[in-house]
């Protein structure tokens, strides 16, 4: 395994610095937080073995340029990805292969992750995800091309997914690699590990989102709080709440409309935000607020309640993923002048969203 570096083309940060046990594989220095890693030979080749955990490279630093290497995945259901432009365990671009979804639709995933929480409930579109035949045992050659932000996926020399718009900063950070085996029986092997920066390379994919009218009354623009628990919620005013909060951040709406309110917080602190926006009324009168979101919500208009609802995996039943969409509505009694209307959104994992969109609201106004 070789590792190019350039200073002129790829900007030095601080390595993440964890105590974590190391292992030398093909000449480097890995270091391990993950469940299981080993050296073994599969399917004919030595490679690095893990599961459950993420493995990166000690003192890698990539920005642009591209990762080759090789991957086989074995057992199901898991999924294993590379991730670049790591700033600490859980801050990182991913891109994944879903064992256990082969040949259908979702079968791989670009997602950021912010402090663990890995947004594939908000990034669940064509240009997030795709139908890719990567199968179970065998080796498959990956390149991963990385420009400021956009990349595209190559799999054994095929274009298999482009990313139009990396989420995460432009920023200098290490590579990995990220298993998960929900029951213990898949793992992830790579060798062959190529990093090589580069200032300028070429994307060729081209976005495969089909072009969307834009959304009338959309919230653009959010008011996200600090977080807190959840716990809060049940004993709490919301006024109270509100006024506690010692930190407010406007968050622009991003991928499909959406708030992805794990941009601009940690969960490591709170599961729990309050994401809100401001309604001005020309009088009083009625308005019909449709929206989505992730986890779970308590929604709230001038400090009364309106709504809770739960979004999460499995929710529903089995197969129910929790993707945010704008399926629910409430009606909202306005009062004239400025009204405040309140989200708090709580979040487990998956992803960590807000989306809302006003209705048969003529005479109403979002402030901007």
């Amino acid at each position: 395994m070789r590792l190019m570096t350039t200073a002129a083309l790829c900007a030095v940060i601080s390595a993440p610095a964890f105590a974590q046990d190391t292992l030398q594989f093909e000449g480097m220095s890995w270091r391990i937080e993950a469940g299981l890693a080993e050296t073994t030979e599969f399917l004919g080749r030595e490679a690095l073995h893990f599961r459950d955990g993420v493995i990166w490279i000690d003192g890698s630093q990539f920005e642009t340029g591209e990762i080759r290497f090789e991957m086989a995945i074995s057992g199901s259901p898991g999924h294993t990805g590379v991730l670049w432009r790591g700033q600490g365990v859980g801050d990182w671009e991913k891109f994944y292969f879903r064992h256990h979804l082969n040949n259908l639709p979702d079968s791989v995933q670009y997602t950021p992750a912010h402090d663990n929480v890995t947004a594939w409930q908000v990034f669940s579109d064509p240009d997030a995800i795709s139908q890719v035949n990567h199968g179970l045992n065998r080796w498959m050659d990956v390149r991963v091309v990385v420009a400021e932000n956009k990349a595209d996926i190559f799999m054994d020399g095929q274009l298999v997914h482009h990313v139009p718009d990396l989420q995460r900063e432009d920023r200098s950070g290490w590579v990995g690699f990220w298993q998960l085996a929900p029951n213990g029986v898949a793992s992830g092997y790579v060798r062959n590990v190529q990093v090589e920066a580069q200032a300028n390379p070429l994307i060729v994919g081209r976005s495969e989102r089909p072009m969307a009218e834009p959304v009338a009354n959309l919230v653009e623009t959010w008011r996200v709080s600090d977080p807190f628990s959840e716990d809060a919620l049940g004993d709490t005013p919301i006024e109270t709440l509100r006024a506690s909060r010692s930190r407010w951040t406007d968050l622009p709406v991003a991928y499909n409309d959406i708030a992805n309110l794990a941009s601009v917080t940690r969960h490591s602190e709170g599961d729990t935000v309050l994401a809100e926006t401001s309604l001005i009324a020309d009088g009083d009168r009625t308005a019909l607020v449709r929206f989505g979101y992730s986890d779970r919500v308590q929604v709230f208009l001038n400090g009364e309640r309106l709504f809770v609802g739960n979004n999460d995996w499995r929710s529903r039943d089995y197969r129910y993923l929790g993707t945010i969409t704008r399926h629910v509505a409430v009606p909202l009694n306005l009062q004239d002048g400025e009204n405040t209307l309140t989200f708090a959104v709580s979040e487990t994992f998956g992803g960590w969203g807000v989306t809302a969109a006003l209705e048969e609201a003529d005479g109403v106004r979002i402030a901007r």
